[in-house]
C-alpha cells in the first residue's frame, strides 16, 4: 500500500496551531488519491472467489448483463407492484452481484477477456438506453405524486421503491466500471459514460440528495458518487463526497451506537441496524484507501465501534437491544414480520468488526442459514475478503 498522510493527523496538527479548530473537522485532506482499482491499489486472490467459493465466470457475467438488457420492462413492472413492506426486486437485483463480483475478479486476476465481456455488456445497455425510458419507470420526483409509503400501513403501495432500486442498479454498474477503469478504452468511455451520466443524474443524485433517515444501500449511495468521481477523475467531487459521508454518518450513528431510523424499526430493528452498518463499515474501508481514515477519526471512530457493540448486544440479547423502542413510522410490531437476526446481506460486517476493532461477533443462526444463499454483496459494493487479501 502506498504511503499517505491520513486526515486525522493533519486535523490534530491544525487544531494545535489554531486552538479553535475542533477535532474531527469536516474537511478532508488534500492528500486524497484515487486507488487503481477503486477500493484499493492492489486486489488479492480472494477477489477471484465469491462468498460461496465460486470462481469468476464470463458466462455468468454475460448472462446477468443480458438479463438486464432483455428484461428491463418486466423488472420495472415488478417494482411498481411493490408494497411498503415488501419489494418485488429479487429477479432484478440478482443480476447485480455476478456483474460486480466478476468486475473485481477480472481486475484481481488481470483477466482481460472477462473485463471486456463486462465492458461490452455495459456498452450494449448504453446503446439500448435501458433503465431511462421504460413505460412504467418513474423518477423520485414523480413518485411523490402518489400516496406515501406506509400511509395506510405496511401493505400500502410504495412507488418510491422503483426509482430507489433503479438507482441501486446504477450504483452497482458505476462501481463495476470504476473497478475496471484501467481497462476502459477512450472508445469505451465515449460509449458508456453518457448513459451512466444520465442514470447517475436522473436516479442516483435524487437519492443522494434526499434526507435519508438512516443508513441504507451503498452508504446512502455515497459509493455511487465516489465511483462517479473515479470515472470522471473529479477529485473535487471525491473530496466533497468523503466530507459529506463523514458528516452523514455522524448524523445517523448516535454516540450510543444505535443508527437513526434503522435501529428503531420494530420487529426488524436488528435486521435493519446491520443492513445499514455493513455498507457504512465497507465505505470506511474505501475511504481509508482514498486517504481519509474514518476508523481513527476522533468523532466518528467511537460511534462505529459502538454500532458494532450494539450489534453484539442484539445478537446476544435481542430484548435488550430493542429496549430503546421505535421511532418514526417505518416500522412494524407484527410478530409475523419479525427479523431478529443479522441481515443476510451483511456479508462484510463480521470480518470488518474482527479486523478493525478486534470484536468477534457471536453467530446469528438465521443469518448463517440465509447468508449461504448470497454470492456477493448487493448493498455494500465490495467484498471485505477481497479487500483484506490485497493488503
Amino acid at each position: 500500500m502506498r504511503n499517505r498522510i491520513f486526515i486525522v493527523s493533519a486535523l490534530f496538527l491544525l487544531a494545535g496551531c489554531l486552538g479553535s479548530q475542533p477535532s474531527g473537522s469536516d474537511q478532508a485532506s488534500d492528500e486524497i488519491e484515487q486507488p487503481r482499482f477503486f477500493i484499493a491499489d492492489r486486489l488479492g486472490g480472494e477477489c477471484t472467489l465469491d462468498e460461496q467459493g465460486n470462481g469468476r465466470s464470463q458466462t455468468r457475467a454475460n448472462q446477468a448483463l443480458a438479463n438486464l438488457y432483455n428484461n428491463s420492462d418486466l423488472y420495472i413492472s415488478d417494482l411498481r407492484r411493490s408494497t411498503s413492506l415488501t419489494v418485488n426486486h429479487d429477479a432484478f437485483s440478482e443480476n447485480w452481484s455476478p456483474i460486480l463480483f466478476n468486475s473485481y475478479a477480472a481486475a484481481g486476476a488481470n483477466d482481460q477477456a472477462l473485463a471486456r465481456t463486462i465492458i461490452d455488456g455495459l456498452r450494449r445497455l448504453s446503446d439500448g438506453q435501458r433503465y431511462l425510458n421504460e413505460p412504467e419507470l418513474i423518477t423520485r420526483a414523480q413518485a411523490r405524486n402518489f400516496p406515501g409509503c406506509y400511509s395506510q400501513g405496511p401493505d400500502t403501495p410504495c412507488p418510491s421503491h422503483t426509482p430507489r432500486f433503479v438507482a441501486r442498479m446504477y450504483t452497482n454498474l458505476l462501481i463495476s466500471a470504476a473497478v475496471l477503469n484501467s481497462y476502459l478504452t477512450e472508445e469505451d468511455r465515449a460509449a458508456i459514460m453518457p448513459w451512466l451520466d444520465q442514470g447517475y443524474k436522473k436516479f442516483v443524485l435524487p437519492e443522494l440528495n434526499a434526507d435519508q433517515e438512516g443508513i441504507y444501500d451503498f452508504a446512502n449511495n455515497g459509493m455511487a458518487r465516489l465511483a462517479y468521481a473515479a470515472l470522471t477523475n473529479d477529485m473535487g467531487l471525491a473530496r466533497r463526497e468523503l466530507n459529506e459521508r463523514r458528516r452523514d454518518f455522524l448524523r445517523r450513528i448516535e454516540p450510543s451506537g444505535y443508527i437513526r431510523d434503522n435501529s428503531y424499526r420494530g420487529v426488524r430493528a436488528l435486521w435493519y441496524h446491520t443492513y445499514g452498518l455493513d455498507p457504512a463499515l465497507s465505505y470506511a474501508l474505501v475511504a481509508r484507501e482514498w486517504g481519509v481514515n474514518y476508523f481513527s477519526d476522533p468523532s466518528l471512530g467511537p460511534r462505529l465501534i459502538a454500532a458494532v457493540e450494539k450489534t453484539e448486544l442484539g445478537i446476544r440479547d435481542h430484548a435488550a437491544f430493542r429496549s430503546v423502542g421505535n421511532r418514526g413510522d417505518s416500522f412494524s410490531n407484527d410478530p409475523s414480520d419479525a427479523r431478529e437476526f443479522v441481515h443476510q446481506l451483511a456479508l462484510n460486517l463480521y470480518l470488518i468488526a474482527a479486523n478493525e476493532f478486534g470484536i468477534r461477533l457471536p453467530a446469528s443462526p438465521r443469518h448463517q442459514q440465509l447468508v449461504r444463499y448470497e454470492r456477493y454483496s448487493k448493498t455494500s459494493g465490495l467484498s471485505a475478503r477481497c479487500y483484506y487479501s490485497g493488503q
